[in-house]
């Protein structure tokens, strides 16, 4: 099955690179690409990159603790209440008068 699987991406690859002339290029890009010797990295430099991203980590600030947010004191005030009402009952009937106008 991957034989056969394969077989039809690289005739695949091979139509899209005759139908056009810019992935002809990208697909030999990428050959060349895949083509070329790898860097082989060796454990110690690994160390010492992770040495580094700790101490970088070490030197930053740490965070400061804050208290919570003041909770929202009610206010007693009728008329302030009875405008946020009117205002959230003006939207609903704006909201629905819109998608009554979309039907």
């Amino acid at each position: 099955m991957n034989d056969e699987y394969a077989e039809q991406a690289q005739r695949a690859r091979e139509l899209l690179a005759r139908s056009s002339p810019v992935a002809a290029r990208a697909m030999r890009a990428r050959e060349r690409e895949a083509a070329r010797p790898r860097r082989v990295v060796e454990e110690g430099r690994w160390a010492w990159i992770d040495w580094q991203v700790r101490q970088s980590i070490e030197e930053q600030p740490r965070l400061v603790e804050t208290s919570p947010p003041e909770v929202e004191v009610e206010v007693e005030d009728k008329e302030a209440e009875r405008r946020r009402v009117s205002l959230a009952r003006a939207r609903m009937r704006a909201r629905a008068h819109r998608q009554n106008d979309k039907s």
